[in-house]
């Protein structure tokens, strides 16, 4: 046991020889399509959308030609029960890269791997070395409702998304939306997607009956006033594996994305758990927390100290919630097997850090911000939202809630309503109310959050034993309360 971990030891300190100096290189040269970078992280963000059983695990698996990366919890019960009901429930992802073979004809010179292959490939068709033009992190965004904010946030976290439908399924096209708020231009501005891809999977099963032409028009009419008109529809088996040289071919087409590389860091905690790496061979085994998240802005690197914010909350004698700033050094910089000295925005990134494993354990860090020390931002107990609701609520079966249900009801001062903010939902009770149309509505928040003024929420309603997405909103203030500076 003793003698693998002190082989991995050295394998890591010698994998690092060969890595790019960050002292060495030009903050102004860096894009997401740096050579040097691309090789060692992902730099774009692809979400992965659509309704459950709709294949999208079994796409990204078979793009990247490996099992997806779910992060594992603690306890692997959580994981069964997702293979039981055969659909995500946490956020998962997988890292891909995608090369162009210049001597086939297209679409089949375009080819996908893994993202731990380092060494050069070649095409199996022709012989020749495949150069590395993309390196992207697929999001498997998970069906729950609760986790609504994914597209509400879409737009700072991702530079596409693909859209699943099944061909082997009627699409299901909602007569009653077109009168709801969810077409309005304000909308539309604040949850709108750009570079969509439309995916028409299980092609293969209707390919007798020839129903996927019919679809194909549903499909169409379907994305018309859903600001995807002019959005590419693909018919693909990801099962077989049908037709991805030219998904990868128009993935591969999506604009260059522009990152902010002079602020300072902000890191979106997704996963934290306890971890075990054998990093110097003087230290055989060095506890440490990983994270699993993005970067939204700055460049982090190896051996910066860090803060996290809001970080471990803890309630008090008067029962009242307080938080503790996290402080430490990042020790791995990580993709999948692949280490770097720094990392730029853009893609999933692993972070291993020199803290106690106890305090990452569980997930206990999700929604936390990771940044430079007192420059993370503020942690607000109570805020200010400007709210916009629907008038109905988003696909609502009458046949299970009954037809008064369907339209959202007038908020009220004392409601708890679940609010999703950076990727996790807090529960905030209403404490007041300004304006006929929801100018303002001060909620006192059930956890402390770090979070910037002008960031969009997420607005859900337990109707029934579910939580509803009803609204949306901006943060204009701290809820009549002085800001929390940490």
């Amino acid at each position: 046991m003793k003698q693998s971990m002190k082989k991995e030891s050295q394998e890591i300190i010698k994998s690092r020889i060969n890595l790019p100096d960050f002292s060495l290189l030009n903050i102004q040269d860096l894009t997401p399509l740096t050579k040097d970078i691309i090789i060692n992280q992902p730099t774009i963000n692809i979400l992965i959308l659509g309704d459950k059983k709709k294949g999208k695990t079994t796409l990204v698996h078979s793009l990247s030609q490996s099992i997806s990366s779910k992060i594992r919890a603690e306890k692997e019960p959580e994981r069964n029960r997702e293979r039981e009901k055969n659909f995500s429930q946490k956020i998962g992802y997988i890292n891909t890269k995608l090369y162009k073979c210049k001597k086939c004809s297209e679409p089949e010179c375009y080819k996908s791997f893994n993202s731990e292959i380092e060494e050069e490939l070649k095409c199996k068709n022709c012989g020749n070395v495949l150069e590395l033009i993309r390196h992207i992190s697929f999001i498997d965004n998970p069906e729950l409702n609760i986790k609504m904010n994914m597209i509400l946030n879409g737009k700072i976290i991702s530079d596409g998304a693909l859209l699943l439908v099944a061909a082997n399924e009627k699409l299901i096209i909602n007569n009653n939306e077109d009168n709801n708020d969810i077409n309005n231009n304000n909308f539309k501005e604040n949850t709108s997607l750009k570079n969509i891809i439309i995916i028409q999977n299980k092609i293969d099963i209707v390919m007798k009956n020839n129903s996927a032409k019919e679809q194909y028009s549903q499909i169409k009419k379907y994305a018309k006033n859903k600001n995807a008109q002019n959005s590419l529809i693909i018919p693909i088996s990801a099962q077989l594996k049908f037709n991805l040289d030219v998904l990868t071919q128009y993935l591969i087409s999506i604009p260059i994305p522009k990152r902010d590389l002079l602020s300072p860091p902000k890191y979106i905690i997704f996963h934290s758990f306890s971890f075990s790496r054998s990093l110097e061979e003087s230290t055989m085994i060095h506890k440490n927390g990983t994270l699993y998240g993005i970067l939204l802005k700055g460049i982090l690197k190896l051996g910066d100290n860090f803060e996290i914010l809001p970080g471990i909350c803890i309630k008090t004698n008067n029962k009242e919630i307080r938080h503790s700033p996290i402080y430490g050094k990042i020790n791995i910089i990580q993709n999948e097997k692949n280490l770097s000295n720094y990392v730029i925005p853009g893609g999933i990134i692993n972070l291993g850090l020199k803290v106690d494993s106890e305090l990452c354990k569980n997930n206990i860090l999700e929604g936390n911000v990771l940044g430079y020390q007192e420059k993370v931002g503020n942690v607000y107990y109570k805020i200010g939202v400007k709210c916009h609701f629907l008038r109905k609520l988003i696909q609502i079966q009458e046949k299970d809630w009954g037809h008064h249900l369907e339209y959202v009801t007038d908020i009220k001062k004392g409601e708890v309503l679940l609010l999703n903010i950076n990727f996790i939902s807090v529960g905030g009770d209403i404490i007041s109310i300004k304006g006929n149309n929801y100018e303002e509505i001060n909620f006192e928040l059930r956890k402390p959050v770090c979070i910037e003024i002008s960031e969009k929420i997420a607005i859900s309603r337990k109707i029934g034993n579910i939580w509803r997405l009803i609204g949306w909103g901006e943060i204009i203030s701290n809820g009549e309360e002085d800001v929390i500076i940490t």
